[in-house]
């Protein structure tokens, strides 16, 4: 996969209706994600799961809503993405903010992420998502 997109349940319509069908419809080349509703297996355990995603994934991408912030299964994808980071010696990690993030949601480990990592920060403007598309594609490519 090109990339391994860890969000909150609570934002699969977003990934399946606007986010997907950007990056593998209407990018070219397309690219290739793992997105968990479609390609975890039933019955495997998920730590497994988040585990072989990453592993089998060129960049990650983390989609951090409230939601996402509130999550310990996505502070665990976080967790296991930073890890990799550390193991592989490889900046592979993407982080996409899509709304303002609580106060009380900000842990000391994403609120570190947030700080030394440039980061995506989605937006309701056209034109802001435009650049959005544009740099998330950028840095698939890279």
């Amino acid at each position: 996969f090109d990339l391994f997109v860890s969000h909150n349940s609570n934002d699969a319509a977003w990934v399946k209706n606007v986010l997907l069908p950007e990056l593998e419809k209407r990018s070219q080349p397309p690219f290739k994600v793992c997105v968990y509703s479609r390609n975890w297996l039933v019955g495997r355990h998920i730590d497994e799961c988040i585990v072989e995603s990453l592993e089998q994934s060129r960049k990650t991408l983390l989609l951090v809503t409230n939601a996402f912030a509130e999550s310990q299964w996505c502070q665990f994808e976080m967790t296991m993405a930073q890890h990799r980071l550390i193991e592989k010696d490889n900046d592979n990690l993407l982080l996409a903010v899509m709304e303002d993030i609580e106060p009380i949601n900000l842990n000391p480990r994403l609120r570190l992420m947030m700080k030394r990592k440039v980061y995506l920060q989605w937006t309701d403007d056209e034109v802001g998502q435009l650049i959005f598309w544009e740099r998330l594609k950028q840095m698939l490519r890279s």
